[in-house]
């Protein structure tokens, strides 16, 4: 599946090359009556994990910084919504913490995500466009304590992400800048809070 998800990458980058490269209204089509638009995206930024994380009989939430970067490929639909397919790649995760008699325990996280997004703008702006989303998806993840025993866990699970932003158009550019709020369904919960900048290409 990491294979997959990394073709689907090499995609969405070289795509913008294959392009013709005309402005937004010179490109938009009509698809069973809807007015469409396809994009790709490249988006980065920095995250505050916390993973809620049980090792010997004891539960502690562990707080990770971490950076990310995104990839998406998509359809903008009148202009007002989109749907896109994203991969989403995070920085290793890594802290201490105690877990009752255990002290000073190494926990790392490593994490691959593949979600499903949808977008909606908020009103009509010529300039700076307001926009919320909500996607889901499956988080391909590792996780490994160093104690005075090792535990690693490689786990496919349920993620979930809701988004609020501002898209800022130029040409056939926008320039998104994004809070996000992550949810993955590993060990008792990670949760990740984080932000981004991102460039959507239309073709």
């Amino acid at each position: 599946m990491k294979k997959i998800i990394a073709a689907s990458m090499a995609v969405l980058i070289a795509a913008p090359a294959f392009a013709g490269g005309q402005m937004y209204e010179q490109q938009t089509s009509n698809f069973l009556g809807w007015d469409i638009l396809p994009y790709v995206a490249l988006r980065g930024g920095a995250t505050y994990g916390n993973l809620n994380y049980r090792f010997n009989n004891d539960k502690e939430s562990v707080s990770q910084n971490l950076y990310q970067a995104r990839a998406a490929l998509g359809l903008s639909i009148y202009d007002k919504s989109r749907i896109e397919i994203e991969g989403s790649f995070f920085t290793k995760g890594n802290n201490h913490k105690d877990f009752g008699n255990e002290k000073n325990v190494a926990v790392s996280s490593k994490n691959i995500e593949l979600m499903a997004n949808a977008y909606m703008d908020l009103g009509h702006f010529q300039y700076i466009q307001p926009f919320v989303g909500l996607g889901a998806g499956m988080a391909f993840m590792n996780t490994e304590a160093k104690g005075t025993y090792t535990r690693s866990e490689d786990n496919t699970r349920f993620s979930a992400m809701g988004t609020v932003g501002l898209g800022m158009p130029f040409g056939c550019f926008k320039v998104d800048v994004a809070a996000r709020y992550n949810y993955i369904d590993v060990a008792s919960g990670m949760h990740n809070f984080g932000g981004d900048v991102g460039i959507r290409y239309m073709f």
